[in-house]
């Protein structure tokens, strides 16, 4: 019989009525017994105590995200709500005036700014899904097994390591009148024989393509890494099935593609709306016959231009309030096709 089944030692060393000595062994089993009744308020402590130092160590970022994200976003929204100074500080109460103003329900008749929402949301249509193709395309082609398949990975990523403003460089050479493929695009096109930016009908169409070009890169590259994480099991028990390489595509790499596919939609929806940098460096204004005018840019032009910061600011919280119904949509409804491994 072991020691922890000896019923006098053990109601000797609780009730302390009799003086029988107990061995090491019991004495060190009972301690384990009664831990229990401190363990609660111990593991407490320990869960505060890896709080703090988990705040500790965040601290540098969360520091930075109040001072550049927060904070600012906190008082675009009061300001939105007043007349400012020419200093931006809020000198009178305005309500939801430059929102109406915005949406075009004031009377007013104006609808430039409605209409800059939805030239950002044709072109997030133009770039969203050329791009998304595009760059499927060129990873299925990367992962051909041939001979310096590298090189061609290498030369479909070399966007990434361009800036969007070396890019709008770039692309305003390309674009010029003067250079020959652009010549021999408006005679196919049967466009007028000008700069294809100065034409209201081609110049969203056209930044719209050099920002497809840009974002093509880092698209490839998510998608190549996609399709290399889905199991080369899959493929043979295909094959072994009689599949070609289009039914394989259709029904394996596609469908466990999808949470590919709808993370970057929604990453490429968001970056498409904040465009500005490919707008300021191939135009430089809103476009002829106001053709370019997005909704960043239009709030980069009422904020450093128009030092109207009340007014900028409400529309700031109009493209979050965009922004964030567009991504929980995505979100809701592509989520419903999307099959996990």
């Amino acid at each position: 019989m072991s020691a922890l089944d000896r019923p006098q030692n053990y109601a000797t060393h609780f009730s302390g009525a009799v003086g029988t000595s107990v061995d090491g062994s019991t004495e060190a089993a009972l301690d384990r017994l009664g831990r229990p009744a401190k363990a609660g308020p111990r593991r407490l402590h320990r869960h505060w105590q890896d709080f703090g130092w988990a705040l500790l160590y965040m601290s540098p970022a969360l520091v930075l995200f109040l001072t550049f994200t927060y904070v600012p976003f906190v008082r675009s929204i009061l300001l939105s709500f007043y007349v400012t100074t020419p200093t931006g500080a809020p000198s009178r109460f305005n309500g939801v005036k430059y929102y109406a103003r915005l949406l075009n329900l004031d009377g007013s008749g104006r609808g430039e700014y409605l209409q800059s929402i939805l030239t950002t949301i044709e072109f997030s249509l133009m770039v969203v899904p050329l791009s998304m193709i595009t760059a499927l395309a060129l990873a299925v082609l990367a992962t051909a097994k041939v001979k310096a398949i590298g090189v061609f990975r290498t030369i479909f990523t070399s966007s990434v390591a361009i800036s969007v403003a070396s890019a709008g460089v770039i692309w305003s050479l390309i674009y010029a009148p003067n250079v020959t493929v652009t010549k021999w695009l408006v005679h196919v096109l049967q466009l007028q024989p000008d700069n294809l930016l100065n034409n209201a009908s081609t110049a969203l169409a056209a930044v719209a393509f050099m920002t497809v070009w840009t974002s093509l890169g880092f698209n490839f590259i998510i998608l190549l890494a996609g399709l290399q994480a889905i199991p080369q099991e899959l493929y043979e028990s295909g094959r072994l099935d009689g599949t070609n390489g289009w039914t394989a595509f259709r029904y394996v790499s596609l469908p466990l593609l999808t949470p590919t596919l709808m993370f970057l939609c929604i990453i490429s929806t968001i970056q498409c709306f904040q465009a500005f940098t490919q707008f300021n460096v191939l135009i430089g204004n809103e476009g002829p016959d106001n053709a370019t005018n997005v909704m960043v840019y239009a709030l980069f032009t009422a904020f450093w231009k128009d030092n109207r910061y009340g007014f900028a600011s409400a529309l700031a919280v109009v493209l979050f309030v965009i922004l964030l119904v567009l991504t929980v949509l995505q979100y809701r409804v592509l989520d419903r096709r999307v099959h996990y491994q």
